[in-house]
């Protein structure tokens, strides 16, 4: 890996800034009109992705073309990086561009899902992850994939269905990036690139992060959360092909953001046996919940961070103190629906659409 810091981080983070507030301040963009559902209530700039992504991936491939005198590495280092990385960029790359073009026009359900379904095996059957749950190991390498592929597709959408409030999203990868940190203590060390790719992405997200702050002049629409899903969901698949032995566990997906899972998936079932559209947009979450009482965007923001970072500490702690894995899952898995059922039960709502 080459030296990034500060200089090189210091222009992305100016060029990030600059390319958002010239989209954020031109009359051209797609725009997010508010309806009884939206948590806004004035025209927004979204599709924010469409900036910050490209820039990530152009950022990452120059980091990784710039040699590094101090080990050697040739100036053409990126044709020996694993396909690997590769699949992992293409695959943020496809999603972004699947985002945007929904943005604009609206794409169905069935469609989505299906090209969704069709780039996540693709990758999946590149990348060949090896992994376990609750520690033992699946059978083939064939189911882990097709498992792996619906499980990862039902996360990238509920990445996108969660992003309804300002820096909801970027909160929440910030935790997911200390919890990653936890979970594989060497992911980012080298020769692993996990910290590097983290980096990158975070300060080319700069000049969003800086106008996605509550009250948010501009959201990051599909474009940056089905990109940002997939990122986050396959980068820990990556880490079996530098490992000592430890694979990456899909249950650890959990402590990634365990209180992004429950609301995700509790609003899920309950609107599925109340007959409810799955797909369709609603007021239901809990984080939206909370955005009506006093708290407002910036307390419900700082409940869930807490919540979450809660998790993470918990989760750490016990595997400090030698709890086995799936001792620790059932312990933070009880622990964090109680929580949730608590602060679900303490707030009443003004209205529910």
């Amino acid at each position: 890996m080459v030296p990034f810091f500060p200089i090189s981080f210091l222009i992305l983070g100016i060029l990030s800034l600059i390319l958002h507030t010239f989209y954020v301040v031109s009359r051209f963009g797609v725009k997010d009109v508010p309806n009884e559902r939206s948590l806004h209530d004035t025209v927004t700039k979204k599709s924010g992705g469409m900036f910050f992504i490209p820039v990530f991936l152009l950022s990452t491939f120059l980091f990784l073309l710039t040699p590094s005198e101090s080990i050697g590495i040739d100036p053409f280092f990126i044709l020996n990086e694993p396909l690997d990385l590769y699949l992992l960029l293409a695959g943020v790359f496809i999603f972004s561009i699947l985002g945007f073009v929904d943005d604009l026009y609206h794409l169905t359900p069935k469609l989505r899902l299906f090209v969704e379904l069709g780039i996540v095996f693709f990758c999946l059957w590149g990348i060949q992850p090896n992994v376990s749950f609750l520690g033992f190991e699946l059978i083939t390498s064939f189911i882990q994939i097709v498992f792996l592929t619906i499980f990862l597709v039902f996360g990238i959408n509920l990445v996108n269905f969660m992003d309804g409030m300002d820096w909801y999203l970027v909160t929440t990868f910030a935790i997911c990036f200390i919890s990653l940190g936890f979970i594989l203590p060497n992911f980012y060390t080298k020769p692993n690139l996990g910290y590097s790719l983290y980096a990158v992405l975070f300060v080319s997200m700069f000049g969003f992060i800086f106008y996605n702050f509550p009250k948010a002049k501009l959201f990051m629409g599909d474009s940056g959360s089905l990109a940002l899903g997939f990122f986050g969901l396959v980068l820990p698949l990556l880490y079996q092909n530098n490992s000592d032995g430890i694979l990456w566990d899909v249950s650890d997906y959990f402590y990634l953001f365990p209180f992004f899972w429950i609301d995700g998936v509790s609003i899920l079932i309950k609107r599925f046996f109340q007959k409810k559209h799955l797909f369709q947009a609603h007021r239901e979450h809990l984080y939206q919940k909370l955005t009506e009482t006093k708290l407002g965007k910036i307390g419900s923001l700082v409940v869930f961070s807490l919540l979450n970072v809660m998790v993470v500490c918990f989760h750490f702690l016990l595997r400090e103190f030698g709890f086995g894995k799936i001792t620790i899952f059932l312990i933070l898995f009880v622990i964090s629906i109680l929580c949730y059922g608590i602060v679900w039960f303490s707030v009443t709502r003004k209205n529910l659409a």
